[in-house]
């Protein structure tokens, strides 16, 4: 998929992360996992499959946040290793971010989900992230591999965005209903 997906990149926002966030990263990794460092791991692979996966998810939730809120991080409810990412409430509208590796098609549930971005992250910190997809285009565009769960395989007809004030200019130009 690795190869489908760099076909896709022109309909990416690319951002940059800096570097010392992966040191952060390795902390909350360490603190969930109970360690001083990573050499203490019993099982490596294990260990690195977690890394990793939680690098690629705070790596593009940083990038969103930052381009939507242009605030400080919130590393405190990272530390905490039963941290679940709540739904982005922006002027009314609830966004979802869903992550994943640019070795498989992200999976959606539009059962859960009406309006989302997507991202993934790279290990030299730079951040993929999609425009905006509504439950309606996921369904038009996507495969449903089972149970309203649809596999993208294309990003072309997602709304593209800058900042905060860009996306939802693209939500009320698009004529998306506010959640109530």
């Amino acid at each position: 998929m690795e190869v489908e997906f760099l076909k896709q990149l022109s309909h990416f926002s690319i951002v940059r992360v800096p570097k010392y966030i992966s040191g952060k990263i390795q902390e909350c990794a360490l603190n969930h996992l109970n360690l001083k460092d990573m050499g203490k791991l019993r099982d490596r692979m294990e260990g690195q499959m977690y890394y990793n996966k939680l690098m690629n998810n705070i790596l593009t939730e940083y990038a969103l946040e930052n381009i939507l809120f242009k605030s400080s991080f919130d590393w405190d409810k990272r530390m905490n290793k039963s941290y679940k990412r709540k739904v982005y409430s922006i002027d009314g509208f609830n966004i979802h971010l869903i992550t994943f590796n640019s070795d498989n098609y992200p999976k959606i549930s539009i059962d859960h989900t009406n309006l989302c971005i997507m991202g993934s992250a790279t290990v030299d910190s730079k951040v993929y992230l999609s425009g905006l997809a509504t439950s309606e285009l996921i369904k038009n565009i996507g495969v449903n591999i089972r149970n309203n769960i649809f596999e993208i395989r294309t990003f072309d007809k997602f709304l593209k965005f800058s900042t905060q004030q860009d996306l939802i200019l693209q939500l009320k130009k698009n004529g998306i209903q506010q959640c109530v």
